[in-house]
């Protein structure tokens, strides 16, 4: 359910025995006064001592910890299950406030066991990102990927296209914007990803194709820390370039008891 309820949905949730939020950046320190949760109030209520979190994080870092108010509301809101977060950065957090969480990254990556960089392929399909610019950045990232291969863009947010144009102008080479155009393209030989959307770039090793995911914030930057991704920063281009053409394979550390225990509790394993 994203953005406002209808009271068909409210129902729903009062009616539930449980209730899980999956995928979302909602958790913060002051969560009880400051949310991304696009609820009101009264109807995040409705989850009370039902909630479970599957694939969350953070919103952004913080350096208070979770305020009294809020984790004490949090707990409220837990169903007694333990909350499955998308990076240790989160589970401590939520564990510092008493409730009970565990690591087990995002469900996106359970099925990835390996990480291959790019080498020597022929084209590089790139993602950018419209909300988190950096046009010095960026276009020394482009210009460094145009010496190399052909390079084509997937515009996976509504303002990327724009942005891109910004910086390339009309030479810029798209993929259109649908997730069976991205499969498509990264399915054919010679392919390779180079980007700042993490799950672009998760797309692209669920098939194989060899990928640099580049940080620009907590999300990519944590998980790569909980599990070993190599992630460098968008900033640190010595790194990205010492990362291109080295086709270097990189093991993923999953918490693979911790996702069989989670799921067999839930009846899923």
């Amino acid at each position: 359910m994203h953005g406002p309820l209808a009271e068909e949905s409210r129902a729903a949730l009062r009616d539930a025995d449980e209730v899980v939020v999956c995928g979302t950046n909602l958790l913060s320190d002051h969560m009880r006064f400051r949310t991304s949760w696009e609820w009101p109030r009264d109807d995040i209520e409705l989850t009370k001592g039902k909630l479970t979190v599957f694939g969350a994080g953070w919103w952004q870092y913080q350096l208070a910890g979770i305020d009294p108010v809020s984790a004490k509301w949090m707990r409220a809101l837990s169903g007694g299950r333990t909350w499955a977060v998308r990076d240790e950065y989160s589970a401590r957090r939520l564990q510092a406030a008493g409730i009970s969480a565990v690591h087990l990254s995002c469900p996106t990556l359970w099925d990835v066991t390996m990480q291959t960089l790019p080498y020597d392929e022929a084209r590089v399909i790139v993602t950018l990102t419209d909300y988190n610019q950096d046009p010095l950045a960026d276009k020394r990232l482009l210009d460094l990927l145009a010496e190399r291969c052909q390079v084509l863009f997937w515009p996976q947010g509504p303002g990327d296209r724009r942005y891109i144009e910004q910086l390339v102008g009309p030479r810029a080479e798209f993929i259109d914007a649908s997730l069976s155009a991205f499969d498509e393209a990264l399915d054919q030989p010679g392919t390779a990803y180079v980007g700042l959307r993490l799950h672009g770039g998760i797309r692209a090793m669920q098939r194989g194709v060899p990928s640099l995911i580049l940080t620009i914030d907590n999300r990519a930057r944590e998980i790569s820390r909980s599990v070993g991704l190599h992630a460098p920063s968008r900033n640190s281009f010595r790194e990205i370039r010492d990362s291109l053409g080295s086709g270097q394979t990189v093991d993923l550390a999953l918490p693979t008891a911790d996702i069989s225990a989670w799921s067999s509790a839930w009846g899923l394993a």
